[in-house]
């Protein structure tokens, strides 16, 4: 007991002593704080010399727009079944005029060359994220060029050549809002099935599979797809199968007896007729097989696929591919109804395809839409697991 209390004490001195001589502890420092990552600028332009040549690109900004007012309206009105109130699928101004209100708002590239000769001859280039991917190349004479077709959600560089001089890149993001609808010359109602995001929040790739109306006249068979269309659908979008869903077994003259694609002898061309009166899925169970099989086939990509003004038959494709992959049945239901914006000789409600095959596919065993879709799929159109595996790893990755 004595010694514990020495120890005490002679603590207690110690103390003081420290506390006398104006010694203390020594303060660590603190530990540094760390810095917090900067968010990357999803815009910005570009403004300096290269070679004799002032450039000035300026910044198109953050969520650019590729959408027109009137489907803009549309889109962000969360009653997606009011579609008529902004488009009927005939379009008429008045009885000799239908207009197609499907295409997308183009993008205005402009910029400033100082120092290049007054004939001077541009190149303008816009290309998927830094490195420039997928890059499409315009020539023009003019100091702006309007571009159709950009994908939604999707971060472009552009920049511009004048002869061997080359300008700094800028850079912009579009608008993550769904469809990615297109403007292909003589072709009506043009969509990507990509850029939709999935439940799970995984999207869509685009620029692989696209619906869209005819490329020739029904019966005749004459084509109406134009010269830049066929470029477009070629050359920009890199076509490589057409799958033609018309001429089913109740019309099959209707694709007009043609033999290969209107984009050229090169191009994959496969007729699956399919029918359009009644149940969509129980009239075409061998057709729509046979369809999957060519989406499950990765060396027709990229491709289309259409019937007559594609809306029907290929709605119920579109549909069960969308599903299978998770889109949402809103997004899925926005995808059908925008088909009105196109001249499609009449008006679409849900209506249709909710009697024709929604309801046989909510009908079929799954918790979600999507393993609804597979059961379909699997069991009563006999569509091969393997190749439903093979379509979502191309679509979604």
């Amino acid at each position: 007991m004595q010694k514990s209390l020495k120890a005490v004490a002679l603590l207690f001195v110690a103390v003081i002593c420290l506390a006398a001589c104006g010694e203390t502890e020594p303060e660590l420092p603190s530990p540094p704080t760390p810095e917090e990552p900067s968010a990357p600028a999803l815009s910005g332009g570009y403004e300096g010399t290269d070679g004799e040549i002032a450039f000035k690109l300026p910044d198109l900004g953050e969520n650019v727009v590729l959408h027109t007012q009137l489907q803009t309206a549309y889109l962000t009105n969360e009653k997606y079944e009011e579609i008529k109130k902004y488009a009927d699928g005939v379009n008429k101004t008045d009885e000799e005029d239908h207009r197609e209100l499907s295409h997308p708002q183009e993008v205005v590239f402009s910029w400033e060359a100082a120092g290049a000769a007054a004939d001077a001859e541009y190149v303008l280039r816009v290309g998927e994220g830094e490195e420039m991917q997928n890059v499409w190349e315009f020539t023009t004479s003019e100091t702006s060029f309007s571009v159709s077709n950009l994908k939604i959600a999707t971060t472009y560089y552009w920049n511009i050549s004048v002869g061997n001089v080359e300008s700094g890149k800028a850079w912009f993001t579009t608008e993550g809002l769904g469809p990615r609808n297109l403007y292909v010359d003589g072709v009506a109602n043009v969509r990507d099935l990509g850029g939709w995001q999935t439940e799970s929040g995984v999207r869509v790739k685009q620029g692989l599979m696209y619906r869209c109306g005819r490329l020739n006249k029904n019966y005749s068979g004459e084509i109406t797809v134009t010269n830049a269309g066929i470029d477009m659908l070629r050359n920009r979008l890199n076509i490589r199968a057409e799958i033609d869903l018309r001429g089913g077994s109740n019309d099959p003259s209707e694709y007009g007896n043609i033999e290969k694609s209107m984009l050229g002898d090169d191009i994959f061309y496969y007729h699956t007729g399919m029918n359009w009166e009644g149940s969509l899925i129980d009239l075409n169970r061998v057709k729509i097989r046979a369809v999957f099989a060519l989406l499950a086939d990765e060396n027709n990509y990229p491709l289309i696929f259409h019937c007559s003004i594609g809306t029907d038959r290929t709605g119920v494709i579109a549909f069960l591919v969308g599903a299978l992959l998770g889109v949402s049945e809103e997004d899925l239901y926005r995808d059908y109804l925008f088909s009105n914006f196109a001249y499609i000789e009449g008006a679409r409600d849900l209506g249709t395809i909710r009697n024709t095959y929604v309801a046989d596919i909510k009908g079929a065993a799954g918790s979600t839409l999507a393993e609804k879709t597979r059961t379909i799929l699997l069991e009563r159109l006999r569509v091969p697991e393997e190749q439903l595996q093979s379509i979502v790893r191309i679509m979604l990755g």
